[in-house]
């Protein structure tokens, strides 16, 4: 295998379906066999590693749960990543030209003459102009200085006592009754989920049995493994299933799976 076949679930595994015990990962493997995505895609989707979906894939072609789906040469081409060439008209590429690279190099040519240089034009020197003449400082006339005559000193006065500003009054508190205080929100209890409560409404978005199984299946292979044997659920039954499901982390974890796959939310009967 190459990895760019496309494979597709036959009549055979639709009649056998009810019958099939194999683990979740080769369920998630076998469920996404589409027709139209390739093996490489497929093991992608599928988060399996291309080196184990090979023989499992072997495995489903053997019990003919699966077959190849023959693809155009357009669609082997695109894979490929070659370049499409229906446009000409023929199944196989053009030929190639091949020209003479003798013939096709450029002949060398003369190098073109030296320019002629020309001196940059000499700028025009401005006028010289006569120098300024210095001026000469005058004197200023000095003033004659008046006679200060002397006077009796002024009484000083007493200072004017300051009177502080008054102090504000202080705010009375009002104690607040405990009433008026918020009170923490108390925790929402903890609800348990039935397992075939779960499994009987899935069962029912479809209306018909065999394809509520298989809308089961899907949601399960959703749901993460390790969370499932934590809660001591190694599998689900379809039927009367009396397993009780407490923990809050599944819980969310089987409800993303229904909204994911389903589209639709849990109602509250599915809690006990």
């Amino acid at each position: 295998m190459t990895g760019t076949e496309i494979y597709k679930r036959t009549p055979t595994y639709e009649a056998e379906a009810r019958s099939i015990r194999i683990h979740a990962p080769q369920w998630k493997l076998l469920l996404a066999y589409d027709g139209q995505r390739t093996l490489s895609e497929v093991a992608l989707s599928a988060e399996m590693a291309y080196a184990e979906a090979v023989p499992l894939t072997q495995t489903f072609l053997e019990n003919k749960w699966i077959a190849e789906e023959p693809i155009t040469l357009d669609q082997y081409l695109k894979r490929l990543g070659a370049k499409d060439i229906t446009a000409t008209g023929a199944v196989v590429a053009p030929p190639v030209v091949l020209h003479d690279p003798e013939k096709d190099k450029p002949k060398p040519s003369a190098p073109p003459a030296p320019l002629p240089v020309t001196p940059p034009p000499v700028a025009a020197q401005p006028p010289a102009t006569p120098p300024r003449p210095v001026p000469v400082p005058i004197p200023l006339p000095v003033p004659v200085p008046v006679p200060v005559s002397a006077s009796a000193p002024k009484p000083v006065s007493a200072p004017t006592p300051v009177t502080p500003p008054p102090l504000p009054a202080t705010p009375v508190t009002t104690p607040i009754p405990l009433s008026a205080l918020p009170m923490p929100d108390k925790p929402a209890a903890k609800r348990t989920m039935k397992l075939s409560a779960v499994v009987d409404y899935i069962t029912s978005l479809v209306g018909n049995v065999s394809l509520g199984q298989i809308l089961v299946y899907r949601v399960f292979l959703r749901v993460p493994p390790e969370l499932l044997l934590a809660e001591d659920i190694a599998s689900v039954h379809l039927s009367g299933d009396a397993s009780l499901i407490n923990g809050e982390k599944l819980q969310k974890a089987i409800a993303d799976a229904v909204n994911a796959v389903a589209k639709k939310g849990l109602p509250d009967s599915v809690y006990a």
